[in-house]
């Protein structure tokens, strides 16, 4: 079953791989395109002297609830002798390629149909030759990092509401389904979510995000308890507030 969480959440829980543990994730790099969550930051702790790795959710064999542990499909060693990884660093496209090739991971770039752009390939036992990509491609594959994000200004169509206070993303399709939004600026205390799909854009520059909702919508849009788990009722109630078919 799909379940809805907050980053902040997700830091809370232990990576286990195969043959024992790997260490906790410190934030996830997403798409701004497709909103998938391409990567997740993970610090290893002192068996690798806090090193910092990055592990796709293509790894991730399920999560446990009761033991607060995301368990993935590798080995410690699959881990250490994987390409180093420098987060004060933009991702590039070459660096993935070594990643993808390190691991013999499906290339999420590599063009084909697919049923949805935010389902991942399966894992194969070989490395997949891909294609030749263009400079452009190479150099900017639209990654962002939640930890980045995280604090940016929103701007409804008239004006500042507040700011990001979290990502809320879904742990098994691994993609960005809300902006958890902290409106203190004006309503001191309230939470609302807002889904990527009502966003303009992202001002990397401005260090804001614009979105195509009001200020008054934002403002009067159901509260969001970040204690208690997103039920189905309550994301049929938000869209229809913002005008919107949940699909």
């Amino acid at each position: 079953m799909n379940q809805l969480r907050r980053i902040r959440e997700l830091k809370s829980f232990t990576l286990r791989g195969t043959d024992g543990d790997i260490g906790g994730i410190e934030e996830l790099y997403f798409d701004d395109e497709s909103w998938a969550v391409r990567y997740c930051v993970v610090n290893t702790g002192s068996w690798l002297r806090d090193r910092r790795v990055l592990l796709a959710p293509m790894a991730v064999a399920g999560v446990e609830e009761a033991n607060r542990v995301v368990r993935v499909k590798l080995t410690r060693e699959q881990i250490e002798t994987s390409p180093p990884i420098d987060t004060a660093k933009p991702i590039s496209r070459a660096y993935e390629e070594e990643h993808h090739r390190h691991f013999q991971w499906v290339p999420y770039w590599q063009p084909g149909p697919t049923p949805s752009p935010l389902v991942y390939p399966t894992m194969v036992p070989r490395i997949i030759d891909t294609p030749p990509i263009t400079t452009e491609q190479r150099e900017q594959p639209h990654l962002r990092s939640s930890a980045e994000i995280t604090g940016y200004s929103i701007q409804a169509s008239d004006g500042m509401i507040g700011h990001v206070e979290d990502l809320v993303i879904d742990d098994t399709d691994w993609v960005v389904r809300y902006f958890e939004i902290d409106t203190q600026n004006w309503l001191p205390g309230k939470k609302v979510l807002v889904a990527p799909v009502w966003i303009n854009h992202i001002s990397w520059a401005d260090r804001s995000v614009v979105t195509k909702l009001t200020q008054d919508a934002i403002q009067s849009a159901p509260e969001y308890d970040p204690s208690k788990v997103i039920t189905p009722e309550y994301e049929v109630d938000l869209f229809k507030h913002y005008g919107q078919d949940r699909t």
